[in-house]
């Protein structure tokens, strides 16, 4: 071979060895950055996921937070009151009591003096403070305006006239609202109420506030005490009332001024021989209540008991446990 070729072919030889070297070096270079870059990533990922289960953590939009509303927070919700412990003879009322009318002598009671609401029980004090007030054969005419109360069945209606006697009947035996509004209102309604507040106290029960003559308001409240002794007064002093609260079925004939009325005894204790008289009563705040007076061994004695819930069964275990007899 021409020695001048020999000598171009090295030369070419040794570019090509020198451009391997240097690509071999700058492949290493981008080797080496590929994998820095790529150890960079996987860091950068590591400590942009949560918990390490591979969601990222975005960005919060923080014009999307400031167009929600501000975090409630939570309201501190008052301890649960400790429960009841429940009466050892099953007795669900409040408050009771029973008591002999004739010597004052009280058998068993519970909560006696807590004050609260008797419902119906209140009509008691209306018929008294009527039968004070009114001749018994004055004529009044019931309004519209006090039917306007929750319906009863003593099938009463506005324009009916009927004597301060006749309304007796629905007012303790239905226990009529619109008898006993009729009688309120038929003079001065707030002085009648009145009335009622100072009956309550000189019959004993200073305790009771009255605010309608019906019960319908849970602001008529008193007292399991202070309904012992508006029994004893009752049995002592106004038999004619007790005896309207014996009366198991009434009737009034029709007339050119009121239609025919059957009036029933809703107590149900009125067919017992020995009831001596009483008054029931329920509202929501009330639950149920009532006034029982029967002879028991000869002696008149009174059961009250004020927000039961089951009033008639409350009572039948009083009286067993007062007498030890079985129901």
């Amino acid at each position: 071979m021409d020695p001048k070729n020999r000598i171009i072919i090295a030369a070419i030889m040794f570019a090509l060895t020198i451009l391997g070297v240097g690509a071999g070096i700058r492949l290493a270079q981008l080797d080496e950055k590929a994998r820095i870059d790529a150890a960079t990533e996987k860091k950068r990922l590591a400590e942009s996921t949560i918990s390490g289960y591979g969601y990222p953590i975005l960005k919060p939009d923080e014009e999307f937070l400031a167009k929600q509303p501000p975090e409630k927070k939570p309201v501190p919700q008052p301890a649960a009151k400790p429960a009841q412990p429940a009466d050892p003879d099953g007795i669900t009322a409040e408050a009771y009591l029973v008591g002999d009318i004739l010597s004052g002598r009280i058998y068993f009671e519970k909560s006696p003096d807590k004050v609260v609401p008797f419902a119906s029980m209140s009509k008691l004090i209306t018929a008294l403070v009527a039968t004070d007030l009114y001749d018994s054969a004055a004529k009044i005419t019931i309004t519209a305006e006090e039917t306007l109360v929750p319906p009863d069945a003593s099938g009463l209606k506005a324009g009916e006239s009927l004597t301060v006697k006749e309304l007796l009947y629905p007012l303790l035996m239905n226990s009529s609202n619109v008898a006993g509004e009729a009688l309120a209102s038929s003079s001065n309604r707030m002085q009648f109420l009145k009335l009622m507040s100072d009956y309550s106290w000189e019959l004993g029960m200073p305790e009771s506030h009255l605010a309608d003559p019906t019960g319908l308001s849970p602001s008529n409240s008193g007292t399991a005490r202070g309904f012992f002794g508006m029994a004893r007064y009752l049995h002592n002093k106004r038999p004619d009332i007790l005896a309207i609260t014996r009366i198991a079925t009434t009737s009034i004939a029709s007339t050119t001024e009121h239609s025919y009325h059957l009036f029933s005894s809703i107590h149900p204790f009125v067919d017992d021989p020995g009831f001596l008289g009483g008054k029931t009563g329920r509202t929501n705040e009330a639950l149920e209540t009532m006034l029982t007076i029967l002879k028991v061994d000869e002696h008149p004695t009174a059961f009250i008991v004020l927000r039961s819930r089951n009033r008639a069964r409350d009572t039948l275990i009083l009286i067993q446990k007062l007498t030890g007899a079985s129901f």
